[in-house]
């Protein structure tokens, strides 16, 4: 008997790393039914939405059936209100865009330029603005500065040893 308990103890003890190897790397079959249970629940949950959403758009059916005409009709108006107020915004937004661009393009930026710091200003992104403000500034300054060098006449440096002598000048010195 005790041989039968050794075998089994040592039949025991063989059979647990096959075990641990297994749990580790789990065969197709289980990765199989492990997939198949996962699609299964990914089903279950598709069909709850869909009935939840049903169920929703029949209580959004019947209550319009039990509201009064006046109920209706108010709920219409606040409706086309909420839409007038968004058209407004954006026709606000718009013009504000409009004329912060326009000033911007007054000083003198470039369209991009101008654009992006109305875009800045309207979000209220200051250091954005800023920033294009001193970009312009520099640019400005470079283009100014160009345009003087150019409008200099030439600077006439030296001697003239080349040129001819004031015969005015050469009376006096002899």
């Amino acid at each position: 008997m005790e041989d039968n308990k050794n075998l089994e103890g040592q039949g025991q003890q063989n059979q647990e790393p096959n075990a641990t190897t297994d749990e580790k790397e789990p065969t197709v079959e289980e990765l199989m039914a492990q997939l198949a249970q996962e699609r299964a629940n990914s089903a279950k949950l598709q069909n709850d939405y869909n009935k939840a959403s049903s169920e929703a758009a029949n209580y959004r059916k019947q209550l319009k059936a039990k509201q009064t005409a006046e109920e209706q009709e108010e709920e219409a108006k606040r409706e086309a209100e909420e839409e007038h107020k968004k058209y407004v915004k954006g026709l606000e937004d718009t013009i504000k865009m409009t004329n912060a661009t326009n000033r911007y393009l007054a000083l003198g930026m470039s369209g991009d330029m101008a654009k992006d710091t109305a875009q800045a200003e309207l979000d209220g992104d200051m250091v954005k603005v800023t920033e294009n403000m001193s970009k312009f500034k520099d640019a400005s300054i470079k283009e100014a500065e160009t345009e003087w060098l150019k409008s200099r006449p030439p600077v006439n440096a030296g001697q003239g040893e080349d040129e001819e002598t004031d015969l005015f000048l050469k009376g006096f010195n002899g």
